[in-house]
């Protein structure tokens, strides 16, 4: 029996997630530099995240495109 599934392989809030992270991200390594302040553990969470987020959306986005090998 042959199952018929026209439907995309994601669902779209993996992109919105990704980009909600990437902002959050972007946010918090922006924030310590308006107050000039040096802490390297924002930095490197703020990369971390931002890159995360920007993993997520390229994959979503991958995941919506694909078609369903049968």
């Amino acid at each position: 029996m042959k199952y018929t599934n026209d439907e995309n392989a994601g669902p779209i809030w993996g992109v919105v997630a990704g980009l909600i992270l990437a902002a959050v991200g972007l946010a918090m390594g922006v924030f310590p530099k308006s107050l000039h302040s040096t802490d390297t553990l924002n930095d490197f969470v703020a990369s971390g995240v931002t890159m995360i987020g920007i993993f997520l959306v390229v994959y979503a986005i991958h995941e919506l495109r694909r078609a369903r090998q049968r």
